[in-house]
């Protein structure tokens, strides 16, 4: 009968060595697992298209996004870093004026995080058209896409997302009537302070029955361009309206600065900023302005001088001089130029209901004379 032979190593020491090999071979597989990542819908990954990845997706994007968001101890520190957001997605924002000359040495802010969550919201977009999902975590997935593109001030993200609720998600899955009044008013904003589409934004308004009397006034002073409206306006709506604002805020300020240019000599520094709503020195170095400054005030134009001779006199005859020079000086009238004498003519020609000589007729030497 066949025996099995033990096989004993040869020595204890061996027998550690094994065991140590296999278990960190076994532990090192479990932890190089990585997270899943997904592509996007328009470049063939249809892995979102599963409502169950979507959902497990978008919890994902929510607690990293929160989680960021609270990391910044103070709310200028987060200002700062989406104004810097702003600036990297689109050159022509303006940035708020919290900027001074100590910060411009500061190092760039690190932007990888928020520019992730950017583009993984797009991929949750993408996933939602592709499944053509239109249930309630469609609806809430939109909304929370829109609120925080629009502070982040990426219209990429959040005027799609408008729209896709507006036009094609409310007709299957109506939203409230918040909820319209809201994005109506976002959308409104946007194509007002944007894309200076005010006749877009009034049909915006008629065809979801905004009634927004915050809205209906940021819109009217871009319109009008008061720009003492657009500043109160800005400061009396929320945050999420603030930041669609300030995408109109350079055209503004360029508004300002011309009619303040056009209508003053001098003007004082308080004033100047109120109307442009931002500090006097950042003003001049964003919009290269040659104006000088004179002792807390701002000099448009100098006055032009006296005109005339400039006559060195005593002082005891300055006065004199002065008096003379202001007085006008009479200028001599032009003698009227004689008008030559017209003979009066007498009989039927000096009537007025006499006709003038026709040609054909000035061989008979004949005239008519009316009724």
């Amino acid at each position: 009968m066949f025996k099995r032979q033990a096989h004993t190593p040869t020595s204890s020491a061996s027998i550690t060595q094994a065991g140590m090999a296999r278990s960190t071979k076994d532990w090192s597989k479990t932890t190089t697992s990585k997270p899943l990542e997904y592509g996007l819908a328009s470049k063939g990954d249809t892995r979102l298209a599963d409502y169950s990845n979507q959902e497990s997706f978008f919890h994902t994007i929510q607690t990293r996004y929160l989680t960021h968001i609270g990391s910044f101890p103070s709310v200028p520190a987060l200002d700062e870093q989406l104004a810097a957001l702003s600036i990297a997605s689109n050159n022509t924002y303006t940035p708020p004026s919290s900027t001074s000359t100590s910060q411009v040495s500061t190092p760039k802010p690190d932007l990888t995080t928020l520019q992730n969550i950017l583009m993984d919201m797009r991929k949750l977009r993408e996933g939602l058209l592709a499944s053509n999902r239109q249930d309630d975590f469609a609806k809430s997935a939109y909304l929370f896409i829109v609120r925080a593109a629009i502070l982040m001030s990426h219209p990429e993200s959040y005027f799609p997302s408008i729209r896709h609720l507006l036009y094609v998600l409310h007709k299957q899955n109506p939203l409230s009537n918040p909820e319209i009044n809201e994005l109506a008013g976002y959308l409104m904003l946007h194509l007002a302070c944007s894309t200076n589409s005010y006749h877009d934004a009034y049909e915006v308004r008629k065809t979801f029955r905004v009634r927004d009397h915050r809205v209906d006034m940021a819109i009217k002073a871009l319109v009008a361009g008061d720009y003492w409206l657009f500043w109160s306006t800005k400061k009396s709506v929320d945050g999420y309206k603030s930041k669609i604002m300030d995408r109109a805020v350079k055209d503004v300020r360029k508004h300002a600065l011309k009619c303040v240019g056009s209508a003053y000599h001098t003007v004082d520094i308080e004033f100047l900023e109120g109307c442009t709503g931002r500090e006097w020195e950042v003003l001049k170095e964003e919009f290269t302005i040659a104006w000088e400054e004179d002792a807390g005030k701002i000099v448009i134009r100098k006055r032009p001088g006296a005109k005339g001779k400039t006559l060195s006199v005593r002082k005891e005859d300055k006065r004199e001089v002065n008096k003379e020079m202001a007085e006008p000086v009479a200028k001599p009238k032009a003698e009227p130029t004689p008008k030559p004498k017209v003979e009066a003519s007498t009989g039927l020609a000096a009537s007025r209901w006499a006709t003038p000589r026709n040609e054909s007729s000035q061989q008979k030497d004949s005239w008519t004379q009316w009724g």
